[in-house]
């Protein structure tokens, strides 16, 4: 029997964006390792047309894209208005 496990894809999309933001630095990071390894796993298995693979892509431009979010808050200092 073949166990299924979750996508980080299916785990991030149910996670509201105030609550991504709120995420630790060592968490976010670690979504994004694992997303590159499924990035690679899709690659190497040469399914880069398949919809597994575009949502790892699209997940971990996500991912990213908050990194980028979080870490020019912390170099700015966010300023509430």
């Amino acid at each position: 029997m073949v166990k299924h496990t979750k996508s980080v894809y299916e785990i991030i999309q149910n996670i509201p964006v105030d609550s991504m933001i709120a995420l630790s630095f060592t968490q976010l990071r670690e979504f994004e390792a694992q997303l590159k390894d499924e990035v690679i796993a899709h690659t190497l298995k040469r399914k880069q047309k398949s919809k597994e693979y575009h949502r790892a892509v699209l997940a971990l431009r996500w991912i990213q894209g908050v990194i980028r979010i979080k870490t020019m808050d912390e170099c700015q200092g966010v300023q509430h208005g």
